[in-house]
Protein backbone atom coordinates (compact mmCIF):
# COMPACT_ATOMS: atom_id res chain seq x y z
CA UNK A 1 0.00 0.00 0.00
CA UNK A 2 1.47 3.70 -1.29
CA UNK A 3 1.98 6.00 1.62
CA UNK A 4 1.16 9.43 0.76
CA UNK A 5 2.57 12.49 3.11
CA UNK A 6 2.64 15.97 2.54
CA UNK A 7 4.53 18.74 4.53
CA UNK A 8 3.60 22.19 3.99
CA UNK A 9 4.10 25.38 6.17
CA UNK A 10 2.00 26.73 8.92
CA UNK A 11 2.35 30.12 7.30
CA UNK A 12 0.64 28.46 4.22
CA UNK A 13 -2.39 26.74 5.73
CA UNK A 14 -3.27 29.77 8.01
CA UNK A 15 -2.98 32.96 5.44
CA UNK A 16 -0.88 32.75 3.09
CA UNK A 17 1.27 30.50 0.17
CA UNK A 18 4.89 30.83 1.22
CA UNK A 19 7.36 30.16 -1.91
CA UNK A 20 7.23 26.45 -2.51
CA UNK A 21 3.96 26.00 -0.80
CA UNK A 22 0.29 25.45 -1.59
CA UNK A 23 -1.61 28.48 -1.87
CA UNK A 24 -3.88 28.71 1.24
CA UNK A 25 -7.59 27.24 -0.72
CA UNK A 26 -4.61 24.11 -1.29
CA UNK A 27 -3.33 23.88 1.80
CA UNK A 28 -7.34 23.76 3.32
CA UNK A 29 -7.72 21.19 0.84
CA UNK A 30 -5.21 19.35 1.63
CA UNK A 31 -6.62 19.54 5.80
CA UNK A 32 -9.66 18.01 4.31
CA UNK A 33 -8.58 15.48 2.18
CA UNK A 34 -6.02 14.08 5.14
CA UNK A 35 -6.51 11.16 7.10
CA UNK A 36 -4.09 11.87 9.53
CA UNK A 37 -2.60 15.15 10.56
CA UNK A 38 0.13 16.32 12.13
CA UNK A 39 2.15 19.17 13.77
CA UNK A 40 6.30 18.95 13.16
CA UNK A 41 7.70 21.02 15.74
CA UNK A 42 10.46 22.82 14.55
CA UNK A 43 13.80 22.40 17.22
CA UNK A 44 12.94 18.42 17.85
CA UNK A 45 11.15 18.33 14.30
CA UNK A 46 8.81 15.50 16.00
CA UNK A 47 5.97 14.96 14.83
CA UNK A 48 2.86 15.79 17.36
CA UNK A 49 -0.89 14.07 16.41
CA UNK A 50 -3.60 16.74 15.62
CA UNK A 51 -6.43 14.21 13.97
CA UNK A 52 -6.28 10.80 12.68
CA UNK A 53 -5.61 8.85 15.98
CA UNK A 54 -8.67 6.30 15.05
CA UNK A 55 -6.87 5.63 11.76
CA UNK A 56 -4.07 4.70 13.28
CA UNK A 57 -5.79 2.74 15.58
CA UNK A 58 -7.61 0.91 12.76
CA UNK A 59 -4.79 0.01 10.86
CA UNK A 60 -2.62 -1.07 13.78
CA UNK A 61 -5.32 -3.33 14.78
CA UNK A 62 -6.06 -4.49 11.31
CA UNK A 63 -4.50 -7.63 9.23
CA UNK A 64 -5.48 -5.91 5.84
CA UNK A 65 -3.19 -3.16 4.68
CA UNK A 66 -4.66 -0.05 4.82
CA UNK A 67 -3.05 3.05 3.65
CA UNK A 68 -3.75 6.98 4.83
CA UNK A 69 -3.46 10.35 3.44
CA UNK A 70 -0.95 12.26 5.99
CA UNK A 71 -0.15 15.85 6.25
CA UNK A 72 2.75 17.10 8.01
CA UNK A 73 2.71 20.82 8.95
CA UNK A 74 5.75 22.36 9.95
CA UNK A 75 5.24 24.67 12.87
CA UNK A 76 8.04 27.05 13.07
CA UNK A 77 8.94 28.71 15.63
CA UNK A 78 5.40 30.25 17.19
CA UNK A 79 3.75 28.03 19.12
CA UNK A 80 0.78 30.55 19.51
CA UNK A 81 -0.27 29.44 15.94
CA UNK A 82 -0.80 25.82 16.99
CA UNK A 83 -4.09 27.17 18.48
CA UNK A 84 -5.60 28.84 15.13
CA UNK A 85 -4.32 25.49 13.41
CA UNK A 86 -6.42 23.12 15.83
CA UNK A 87 -9.14 25.29 14.80
CA UNK A 88 -9.02 25.19 11.79
CA UNK A 89 -8.79 21.15 12.06
CA UNK A 90 -11.64 20.83 14.16
CA UNK A 91 -13.45 23.21 11.33
CA UNK A 92 -12.34 20.44 8.97
CA UNK A 93 -12.93 17.40 10.61
CA UNK A 94 -15.40 18.04 13.19
CA UNK A 95 -12.74 17.48 16.12
CA UNK A 96 -8.94 16.92 17.05
CA UNK A 97 -6.94 14.48 18.92
CA UNK A 98 -4.54 17.01 20.56
CA UNK A 99 -3.62 16.48 23.96
CA UNK A 100 -1.86 19.07 25.67
CA UNK A 101 0.70 17.33 27.94
CA UNK A 102 1.26 18.75 31.51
Amino acid sequence: MERRSFIVSIESVLSGAPAGTPAPTDAKRLLNHADVIYAVESESQQDILLYGKDKLERIARSDIPEGARVLRIAMGSDDRKLQRLLALVREAKGSHDYAETA
